[in-house]
C-alpha cells in the first residue's frame, strides 16, 4: 500500500511539474464540475473534467462521473463497494466560435468524440463495459476565468455512424456544469 501511496505522489509531482510551462505557452487547462443526467431513467451523476487546450479550437478532456445513488437491485449478502462510476477521454472540437484556449473566448458550439469504460463494483464481482461516445455541447463565457456548458452525449458498445444498420444500443445523457480556468489572464 506504502509503494503505490509514494508511486501516486511522484506521479502528481511530475504532472504538475509540466502545468506551469505549458500554461506559459498560452494553451490553457480547465477543470470542470458537472451533472448528468440521463435521458432514460437511471441515476444522475456527479462528474468533474480536465481540459487541456492548445488552441481555440481542439483539446483532450478526461472526465469521471460516479453515480449520487445506486438503482440497481439490492442482492441479499452482496456488499456493494462503489456506485456505477464511469470515464471518458474524449477529443473536443469547435464547431462554431471560440470554445477553447486562454483568451479571447466567446459564445461558441463544439463537439467530441471519444471512448470510456462504465461500472458496476461490489465485493464480489466488477462489471466493466468499454464504451464510445460522441456529441455536441455549448458555451458561454463568464468573464475570463469561468463558462458555463452544456451538452448532448450519446454512448454505444461500438463506434459506428450513427446512420449505420442495424444500430447497436445508444444511451443518451444531458451534462451541464462550470468550467473553472488555470493560469493567469491578460
Amino acid at each position: 500500500m506504502r509503494r503505490y501511496c509514494l508511486s501516486s505522489v511522484f506521479l502528481s509531482f511530475m504532472i504538475s511539474g509540466h502545468a506551469y510551462p505549458m500554461l506559459a505557452q498560452q494553451s490553457d487547462a480547465s477543470i470542470s464540475p458537472s451533472l448528468s443526467l440521463p435521458a432514460k431513467g437511471g441515476t444522475t451523476a456527479v462528474g468533474l473534467a480536465l481540459t487541456l487546450a492548445g488552441s481555440p479550437r481542439f483539446a483532450l478532456r478526461a472526465s469521471g462521473q460516479v453515480a449520487l445513488k445506486r438503482t440497481d437491485a439490492v442482492t441479499p449478502g452482496v456488499t456493494r463497494w462503489l456506485p456505477p462510476w464511469t470515464a471518458d477521454a474524449d477529443a473536443v472540437f469547435a464547431l462554431a466560435g471560440r470554445p477553447l484556449g486562454s483568451r479571447n473566448r466567446t459564445a461558441a458550439s463544439y463537439g467530441f468524440l471519444g471512448m470510456g469504460r462504465s461500472a458496476v463494483d461490489t465485493a464480489n464481482i466488477r462489471l466493466v463495459k468499454k464504451n464510445w461516445s460522441y456529441g455536441v455541447g455549448t458555451l458561454v463565457p463568464l468573464g475570463g476565468a469561468a463558462d458555463l456548458f452544456a451538452e448532448w452525449r450519446w454512448r454505444t458498445s461500438k463506434l459506428v455512424l450513427p446512420t449505420a444498420r442495424p444500430k447497436p444500443p445508444r444511451s443518451k445523457e444531458l451534462r451541464f456544469g462550470m468550467s473553472f480556468h488555470l493560469g493567469p489572464r491578460e
